[in-house]
């Protein structure tokens, strides 16, 4: 009753994912209790705004010293409840702790600039001004760098903010809080955890009149789900006693950053046994798990067989099991709807005339932890998915596992036409030697982020995140910082009619 209503009491039991160890027991939001969080947190805005971005950011940095002297423990609780091997854990945990460390880097984003008119002069300026108070709604997969981002970004320019880790792995979430209330965080009370499932939760954020910004990361499903959810509740707001539609309730700020199919190109001009263990890595590091790992797989007509061959030797090298274990890739999938779901994307190629190169099997436990499914590689020939809404499944949505797909091309341009067969543009990963080819699939593909002969999963304060189509909205490659203020355009020419007006 509490996931449809948020009305009773109640609590989540979180297991280890490869144990099935209970790690720890956490009370669930009411709906109550819920508005008096988010009551809370907008009343003590105002000591965040008291603070300068100077301020705000040097405390960022003393947050990033607190997870690196708790990084062990915390990448202990990473890989227990979220089931990530622990070498990922600690490159997560990485990229949040840098990102801290160096969060006055965006200032260039959100500082005071003037503007010079078409006669030279200097009389506005635009300054940015804090949204208001954020709604947080972070994924799965990431049990502490997306939301801590989430977080970290709305101190950093002012506002204040509730975080919804997922149910499934919350408990680092809370630890987190729980360093930053005993290192003393200014403001801290300006921020909340929301610890509830289910899909009322959004529908709080949504009507509540204290949130002015929700910031999803979700499947595309997902956000489009809110944006229903979110007209519905706007329809409702009508008051059309004047005889016309007058919607009482105000436009929210919606960030919706969703999921990826990434496209990666393999040309004929490459040593493919690096770009075969480097693709190995994008597409398989996390099992998958990864908004932005490498997905589809084009390769070149001319190189593909031994692309192919170069590619499963990699594979076969990955290591499947227990994620303490330094030496694991793999780790066990997080939930048993994601099992469910590469079953499905594999059986449904299979059935479409696909062919399982690599893997395809699974461990399934009967339980809720410990289920793998084995790193899979699928050919999906062209013809099958020219008309995408006919393609299998595996190639017009997101493999959120260890399952993926590769196709051959039989030129550049094919190859193109085939990155840009998707609903998704997140990023695309190429690897080519030539000039030539380099300038066309930078003009060429339909995606936010390009990497051109990149080393993979790159990830740092100084990357974007973003897409275009189902990727993202608004779409582009973005900063959270910019998207959480606006632009106030301020006009002063006191200097030159001062004199006119006294």
């Amino acid at each position: 009753m509490a996931e449809k209503t948020g009305n009773a009491a109640g609590s989540v039991t979180i297991k280890n994912k490869y144990t099935g160890e209970v790690l720890g027991t956490v009370a669930t939001d009411t709906a109550e209790t819920l508005q008096q969080t988010i009551k809370r947190c907008a009343e003590n805005a105002a000591e965040l705004r008291k603070m300068s971005f100077e301020e705000r950011a040097q405390w960022l940095g003393k947050v990033a010293t607190k997870l690196r002297f708790k990084k062990n423990d915390l990448k202990k609780l990473i890989v227990a409840e979220g089931g990530l091997p622990i070498k990922y854990s600690e490159w997560e945990l990485g990229i949040v702790s840098n990102g801290f460390k160096f969060a006055e880097w965006y200032h260039q984003f959100v500082e005071d600039k003037p503007l010079t008119n078409m006669d030279g002069e200097q009389f506005s300026r635009i300054v940015f001004i804090p949204q208001g108070m954020a709604a947080c709604i972070s994924p799965r997969n990431t049990p502490i760098s997306l939301p801590l981002y989430q977080m970290g970004a709305n101190y950093l320019v002012g506002n204040a903010a509730i975080v919804k880790p997922s149910t499934a792995c919350p408990l680092t979430m809370v630890e987190a809080f729980k360093l930053m209330g005993e290192m003393g965080l200014p403001a801290l009370d300006a921020y909340g955890l929301c610890i509830a499932p289910g899909d009322w939760v959004i529908n709080e954020f949504i009507q509540n009149r204290l949130i002015k910004a929700i910031l999803s990361i979700s499947s595309s499903h997902t956000a489009k789900d809110i944006i229903v959810q979110y007209a519905k509740y706007l329809k409702k707001s009508v008051d059309n006693s004047m005889g016309v539609n007058m919607y009482t309730m105000p436009f929210k700020h919606f960030v919706f950053e969703c999921a990826g199919n990434d496209a990666g190109i393999v040309m004929d001009d490459v040593n493919l046994e690096k770009v075969a263990e480097w693709n190995v890595k994008a597409s398989y590091t996390n099992g998958g798990q990864q908004c932005f790992s490498m997905k589809r797989i084009i390769v070149h007509k001319d190189v593909y067989d031994q692309y192919v061959e170069a590619l499963r030797r990699e594979m076969s090298k990955l290591k499947v099991g227990d994620p303490m274990d330094p030496d694991v890739d793999i780790g066990p999938v997080g939930s048993r709807k994601i099992l469910m779901m590469m079953d499905v994307m594999t059986e449904d190629a299979k059935e479409r005339g696909c062919k399982v190169l690599h893997g395809g099997t699974k461990v399934d436990t009967g339980s809720d932890f410990g289920l793998f499914f084995n790193p899979t590689l699928v050919e999906i020939p062209a013809e099958k998915v020219n008309d995408l809404p006919k393609a299998p499944f595996l190639f017009r949505e997101e493999a959120f596992g260890p399952v993926r797909s590769i196709t051959k091309a039989e030129d550049l341009q094919d190859a193109i036409r085939l990155a840009n067969l998707s609903n998704y543009g997140m990023r695309a990963a190429v690897y080519t030697t030539s000039e030539g080819n380099i300038k066309a699939f930078k003009e060429g593909l339909d995606v936010a982020n390009v990497y051109i002969n990149a080393r993979p999963m790159m990830t740092d304060i100084s990357v974007m995140l973003g897409g275009i189509k189902d990727s993202a909205y608004p779409p582009g490659a973005k900063y959270y910082a910019q998207e959480l203020v606006y632009q106030k355009y301020i006009y002063d020419g006191t200097a030159a009619n001062l004199d006119k007006i006294k």
